[in-house]
């Protein structure tokens, strides 16, 4: 029996579409997880993302630097950013800090190895904050920067921080530690 060749070629056709559209099939996998984290305030001004979750990197220092207990290291500045602030709300804004306290020295925060660096966390030696003022906000005493006047729009909160020694001889290792703050607006 003979097989038209129009026949012929649509039967071809249609097989190779198929074996196409069975290539072609959707495939799904697991990509991951997407956290969205966020806060709804009823404030004079909203705390802009990039301050929210910050990196203060605040360098390398000798140990040998250190050579009694309260030497520091230089000032290194970094910023709160407030969003969208309105005069009608508040007019001046401040900021408090909490973390875990230097066991010898409590106006500055305890270091910690926060990562995970294999020569373990450096000892005598804390982290000071301060404002613009050069006033040194001591963490966990409920104490408020010097209040900054307000602007509608956008404003910035200047601070610093630095390295503090607690005691006169520092072992070196990572110095980091952590700070969560509070906003007061007046």
């Amino acid at each position: 029996m003979r097989i038209n060749p129009t026949a012929h070629a649509l039967l071809a056709a249609s097989l190779l579409m198929s074996g196409v559209s069975a290539m072609a099939a959707p495939t799904q996998v697991n990509g991951g997880t997407v956290h969205f984290k966020g806060e709804i305030v009823n404030a004079a001004c909203a705390v802009s993302a990039d301050s929210s979750n910050q990196t203060v990197l605040l360098g390398q220092y000798r140990s040998a630097k250190f050579k009694a207990a309260g030497d520091k290291t230089g000032l290194v500045p970094f910023t709160i950013k407030l969003q969208d602030c309105d005069t009608t709300v508040s007019t001046k804004a401040s900021v408090a800090f909490s973390g875990v306290a230097d066991a010898v020295d409590p106006t500055v925060l305890a270091i910690s190895n926060i990562g995970g660096g294999a020569s373990g966390a450096a000892s005598g030696v804390g982290i000071e904050i301060a404002d613009s003022q050069g006033v040194v906000i001591v963490p966990n005493s409920g104490a408020f920067s010097t209040a900054k006047t307000l602007k509608d729009g956008d404003n910035i909160l200047p601070l610093t921080a630095r390295y503090k020694s607690t005691a006169k001889d520092v072992t070196p290792g990572a110095a980091d530690a952590d700070a969560t703050f509070t906003m007061q607006y007046e």
